[in-house]
């Protein structure tokens, strides 16, 4: 059985040869640059460059070395940005890090170093993101429509984003996937819109306004909206018969609960996200959503599958109302669930080697 068909068969809840694994195939499954590397070197591949396609997270693209060892059966199709307007269509080295390796980042990254040694991302002198010394990751600095009072600054900023250059891109990596892989592919797509009003006003502004100002934070998600299948339009047009899934995200959870009420996620958040769904299955009926959304969103799960999600990814295990045994049991026919295999958060990082192969058990 090949990977891609391996993961198909899952996905159409009927047995396969084995779980399918996936390291990689989206950004929530992927891996920082600095474990990769250790990694990468324990497995023997000291000579093979890491390149970090995503600078906000410092993830580490997958090499098909790295995922036959593994026995990885799906692969992401990436986007050309990088992150903070960076691009993955060439490379340059850069040593940033405190472990003594050079890495490969995106034509673009070139952070600044302050006196106190964190790095700063600047875009037309603006600081839109940093990293403390002995950072791991970026944080977002910047709110382009933070105090935004009037439709016409939301309509200004946020506009469609796949261009006809991006197309050719995904084309020829797809190509070059198809070719190399057996592979799932994993159409990475995005299409949020709660982390897209925590970018664009800032977190706590976004929630706060939500309540205080909704008629202007719906026209920014109306907006979201109108470009999300604009996007989605030109994307699945030139890519949908060759991708087997298509990922959008939204995180929805928090440790203990949802992080907004049932009652603004139905009457705000889930009439898009269906809109969105809707186009998809109407656009390519045999495609298959996957939907990242961390946290515990037990509370939403008959809401995602309703609106037309079948794959929920991370599975955080340890979050509230999240066990795997509860998610199976209730909603295992109706849903796939990506990921949950172990707790990320405790056991895997603390655990000893018995805590996490009792874990995966369970």
């Amino acid at each position: 059985m090949t990977s891609r068909d391996r993961v198909l068969k899952t996905l159409k809840h009927c047995e396969p040869d084995r779980v399918p694994i996936d390291l990689g195939g989206m950004r929530s499954t992927g891996i920082h640059a600095k474990a990769y590397r250790r990694f990468v070197d324990y497995l023997g591949y000291r000579d093979l460059p890491v390149k970090v396609f995503d600078v906000h997270q410092m993830l580490a693209s997958v090499d098909d070395e790295i995922r036959r060892e593994v026995h990885s059966d799906s692969i992401e199709l990436k986007r050309l940005n990088g992150g903070f307007g960076t691009r993955i269509d060439s490379w340059n080295g850069r040593d940033i890090f405190d472990d003594g390796s050079r890495y490969l980042f995106p034509d673009g990254f070139d952070p600044k170093v302050k006196e106190d040694g964190s790095l700063v991302i600047e875009r037309d002198g603006v600081e839109v993101a940093t990293m403390p010394r002995g950072g791991h990751y970026f944080d977002r600095s910047y709110f382009p429509l933070a105090h935004a009072g009037r439709k016409e600054e939301i309509s200004a900023l946020v506009l469609p984003r796949l261009t006809g250059e991006e197309i050719e891109f995904l084309k020829a990596q797809l190509t070059g996937i198809r070719e190399s892989t057996d592979c799932a592919v994993i159409g990475a797509f995005g299409g949020n819109f709660l982390e897209a009003g925590h970018s664009m006003f800032g977190y706590q502004e976004f929630m706060e306004r939500l309540i205080t100002d909704r008629p202007l934070m719906e026209f920014f998600l109306d907006r979201l909206l109108e470009t999300y299948l604009v996007d989605l339009e030109k994307y699945l047009s030139a890519l949908g018969d060759d991708i087997d899934i298509i990922q959008i995200g939204d995180d929805y959870g928090t440790q203990e609960n949802t992080a907004i009420s049932p009652r603004i996620f139905r009457s705000i958040f889930k009439p898009r996200l269906k809109t969105l769904c809707d186009f998809i299955h109407r656009k390519k009926p045999d495609l298959f959503i996957f939907l990242h959304s961390c946290g515990s969103v037990y509370t939403f799960i008959p809401d995602f599958i309703e609106v037309g999600v079948q794959i929920l990814n991370p599975v955080q295990t340890n979050a509230k109302n999240m066990e795997p045994e509860r998610l199976k049991n209730e909603f295992g026919r109706d849903i796939v669930f990506w990921g949950g295999g172990c707790d990320t958060q405790h056991v895997l990082p603390f655990g000893t080697l018995k805590d996490l192969e009792d874990d995966i058990r369970r």
